[in-house]
């Protein structure tokens, strides 16, 4: 709303300045005030008596009048600097190398055979292994008789409200793939936004852009829709993205706005069904679409570098 204001009164500036400028310019040289009725009437009469005007007045009025109204739509359509910020993320592209990830090297742990299991330690902090669920431990009863008492019974971890289903098959994202395509949606190639990769990217009109996975902690998912609204202020100014993300079958509950959930492959067919892509009206809108498109193209291809 704030960024529609200051475009609205930047216009109302640019108009006002064109039409001082029109004023001055038209009063210097030609002694004609646009803002007299009286010389707009003086006009009338001779074009109407056929009196010949001189040509620089016609040339001069007609360049004032192009000249507002091409600043004017240059102001009004915000896709103008799109493609200047495609190169700009492109040169960024170009420019970054790819991160590379250094292995640290890990010394192996020496074992005293005379120490006992609770003395071993690993010989570097980067060679700790991850901690392991705590079980109960059961102690050794001693050697008995046949008709001694049974052996004690282990317990059981109690199992958590929600478990992580295991890894889904890629015919699973072809299938998300081809309901998006079904509905106008544009699918993209998919990329590493830091440690996820989504299971599909699509966009839609009006800046619209879809990002899903398939059975994983929704905390990936929110963290990625972050760098991707930090990436875009960053480069856009005055181009609102409206990202919206979701989850089939999560693994645990999802407490944001930005991302939907679905229990289930079908559930998010019926309602992408109902919220079809609306595809661009006009030549216009195409252009703009297009222009889009090929930004979010740059995009994936700076993030999957960095």
């Amino acid at each position: 709303m704030n960024k529609q204001l200051d475009r609205i009164l930047i216009c109302f500036l640019w108009l006002l300045a064109a039409t001082l400028g029109a004023s001055f310019w038209l009063n210097t040289f030609f002694g004609f005030n646009i803002f007299s009725a009286q010389h707009w009437q003086y006009l009338a009469y001779l074009q109407a008596a056929q009196t010949p005007v001189r040509p620089a007045f016609y040339i001069s009025l007609c360049l004032c009048i192009i000249i507002t109204l091409v600043v004017l739509y240059l102001l009004l359509r915000p896709h103008g600097a799109l493609r200047r910020r495609i190169r700009i993320l492109r040169a960024r592209a170009t420019t970054t190398p790819p991160a590379q990830t250094a292995t640290p090297d890990i010394a192996p742990a020496t074992v005293n055979p005379t120490q006992a299991p609770s003395d071993l330690r690993p010989a570097s902090p980067a060679a700790q292994r991850p901690m392991r669920p705590a079980l109960s431990t059961v102690s050794p009863a001693p050697i008995q008789s046949p008709a001694a008492s049974p052996m004690p019974s282990i317990q059981t971890p109690a199992t958590p409200q929600y478990t992580i289903p295991t890894q889904t098959s890629d015919t699973d994202f072809a299938e998300i793939r081809d309901i998006f395509s079904s509905a106008g949606y544009t699918v993209k190639n998919t990329s590493n936004i830091g440690n996820f990769k989504p299971a599909l990217l699509a966009i839609g009109t009006g800046e619209i852009l879809w990002i899903g996975a398939v059975g994983i902690q929704p905390q990936p998912l929110i963290n990625a829709i972050d760098s991707l609204n930090t990436m875009f202020s960053d480069v856009l100014e005055d181009i609102e993205i409206n990202i919206k993300g979701f989850i089939v079958a999560p693994a645990s509950p999802v407490d944001n706005p930005a991302i939907q959930t679905f229990t289930d492959i079908p559930q998010l067919r019926q309602y992408i069904d109902e919220n079809k892509n609306t595809p661009p009206t006009d030549k216009y809108a195409q252009e703009n679409f297009d222009a889009y498109s090929e930004f979010i193209d740059t995009v994936i291809t700076y993030i999957g570098q960095t």
